[in-house]
């Protein structure tokens, strides 16, 4: 009887060691060894509601606990706040405290109850309060940017173009009594062209002060740490590990995309700590009929370079997501001619 209830318990924990051990061994295929193969929850994001906005000129320029603003390409200093359950639409206009300025790439950022009106082309950025949309001229003629997101107060993460050779370089731009700037020369890593192979998305963290960069065209990504003063390389479950593009050089100098170009990372958020990337590459084993029904977020820990999980955002009216934004309680996206909303359910 005693070899029996031996040999059950000697049973019982090589199998409970066999189990855990191959749990262990997929969280570490999943995390490190990168074999492109996802996890997705199950109604990660339901309940969808849907706000007919008529055009497809909007982008998202900020989400508080409470309003999604939204900034429209074609009105550049029109902003649409949307309260967080759709039943309620206000247009502001952004007064400027000067008018005779020629702009070519206006785009507003709301950040907190503040906004920041900016042109990388002139350079310029204004700044004003949501709780009148005045802005008055911030910082002027410092340095030229392609791409500008609020970081935390007064600062910004930037990304610009060297003089030299046109190849992009991001910076941390700070506003005080006098403006300055640093640039990272070393954080965007050139394979082929130092532009074309560089190009991303540029977000920042309101709950971690922190900036992100995310390649389009391969599986990597930059976090500016703050404490540091340095930005740090994460990676993508994918595995592109090299641009594949080409470009080739005109007659007058200029470069070009000489082919469609291979994009791995479309759209980015971050939130509190988690960097949202919308794929373009489908994972292992998974079905390609999906794709033409809903997009895949992928989920990442962005200090621990750990991947999640991912999850579908379901197509509405054969249109895709085009952006993003989140929240505590919900997923926001434009789709089309459409806002909508998703709840957001805990990952379980």
């Amino acid at each position: 009887m005693k070899r029996k209830i031996l040999y059950i318990l000697l049973t019982l924990v090589t199998a409970t060691a066999v189990v855990v051990g191959l749990f262990f061994t997929s969280e570490h295929l999943m995390k490190k060894e990168n074999p492109f193969v996802r996890r997705f929850l199950p109604h990660h994001i339901d309940k969808a509601k849907y706000l007919d906005l008529e055009v497809n000129s909007y982008y998202i320029a900020g989400l508080t606990n409470d309003t999604v603003y939204l900034g429209n390409y074609t009105a550049p200093l029109l902003i649409t706040a949307v309260s967080k359950d759709l039943t309620a639409k206000v247009e502001h206009q952004i007064k400027l405290d000067e008018t005779q300025r020629s702009f070519r790439s206006l785009s507003v950022q709301v950040h907190n109850n503040e906004f920041f009106v900016s042109d990388g082309t002139v350079p310029i950025i204004y700044k004003g309060n949501t709780q009148n949309w005045s802005a008055h001229k911030y910082m002027q003629a410092k340095v030229y940017f392609s791409l500008l997101q609020p970081l935390h107060e007064n600062a910004f993460a930037f990304r610009s173009q060297q003089a030299k050779n046109g190849e992009h370089i991001l910076g941390i731009l700070n506003v005080k009594d006098t403006t300055t700037f640093e640039l990272y020369p070393t954080a965007l890593q050139k394979q082929i062209d130092g532009v074309f192979d560089t190009d991303g998305q540029l977000v920042t963290d309101s709950k971690t002060n922190q900036a992100l960069y995310t390649y389009y065209y391969r599986n990597q990504y930059l976090v500016y740490q703050v404490q540091s003063n340095q930005f740090t390389q994460g990676k993508t479950i994918d595995t592109t590990t090299l641009a594949k593009i080409k470009v080739t050089q005109l007659a007058n100098g200029e470069k070009k995309m000489s082919a469609p170009p291979h994009k791995v990372n479309a759209k980015t958020y971050v939130y509190n700590g988690k960097l949202y990337i919308k794929s373009e590459l489908l994972g292992k084993n998974e079905p390609k009929s999906m794709w033409q029904q809903a997009s895949i977020i992928d989920v990442y820990d962005y200090n621990k370079n750990e991947y999640q999980y991912s999850f579908y955002a379901y197509d509405h009216q054969k249109d895709k997501i085009k952006e993003f934004a989140i929240n505590d309680q919900y997923f926001f996206g434009l789709v089309g001619n459409s806002l909508v909303r998703y709840e957001l359910n805990e990952q379980k």
